[in-house]
């Protein structure tokens, strides 16, 4: 088992929806974050969706952050609240009348 920030590293996390070329290439992410968020995203979203407990006390910290909406502390914790934040959808707002 690879710890990488104490988080149980899992799968391999891709967002093809919100990022088609990667989180490299979005221009949001520097090179280190892309790479973080690609080795451990999937474990901080199964964590976030409750579909598997926490199994150290970092996880649980984790845990607690995304159900109490607080400012994040950690390295990790801030790259997946920026993440969060990039990927909400955002209203659409139309300034077409009728003449």
């Amino acid at each position: 088992m690879k710890l990488t920030h104490d988080f149980k590293a899992s799968e391999l996390f891709y967002d093809d929806v919100n990022f088609p070329h990667g989180f490299r290439k979005s221009g949001d992410f520097n090179i280190a974050d892309a790479d973080l968020l690609v080795n451990i995203g999937k474990r901080l979203f199964i964590l976030e969706n409750a579909l598997c407990k926490p199994e150290n006390q970092v996880e649980e910290q984790f845990v607690q952050l995304c159900s109490s909406h607080i400012e994040g502390q950690t390295k990790v914790e801030l790259l997946w609240q920026k993440y969060k934040t990039l990927t909400k959808v955002k209203p659409l707002y139309s300034l077409a009348g009728t003449i």
